[in-house]
């Protein structure tokens, strides 16, 4: 029996250097992706945090975040897709909105200037389809 727990320590110490070695060589492997740029990254948000949030003028809310778009080309995002009108989104249009008109007020809110009237009578926003 000692003969296995004496060579089962053995083989313990010969890979515990092994894998100290393969954690700081990992850790020196990290490089970072050129364009990334951490400080932009923590003023950014996830766009799964975002779809799904409502949009308020004042007090009222006004649509919902249903989409983010996203120029890939430009590397920006131009427009936010509301959803407006509608009950239990029976009813409803979708609406481009530039991304510039939606702030974050009080309470961690999304909050514009635009109207409710506005966005109900912006054009719809088809996807697929240049408006």
């Amino acid at each position: 029996m000692r003969p296995v727990v004496g060579a089962l320590c053995a083989l313990l110490l010969i890979l515990s250097p092994a894998s100290a070695q393969q954690t700081q060589s990992g850790a020196a492997a990290t490089i970072p992706i050129p364009g990334v740029d951490g400080a932009a990254l923590t003023h950014s948000a996830r766009a799964t945090k975002l779809i799904g949030s409502k949009v308020y003028k004042g007090d009222t809310s006004i649509g919902q975040i249903e989409d983010v778009l996203v120029d890939l080309d430009r590397a920006a995002v131009p427009a936010v897709i509301l959803s407006v009108g509608g009950f239990l989104g029976v009813g409803d249009k979708l609406v481009a909105v530039p991304v510039n008109q939606i702030k974050v007020g009080n309470e961690a809110k999304f909050v514009t200037d635009i109207t409710k009237e506005q966005l109900t009578s912006a054009p719809a926003f088809v996807f697929g389809k240049t408006n």
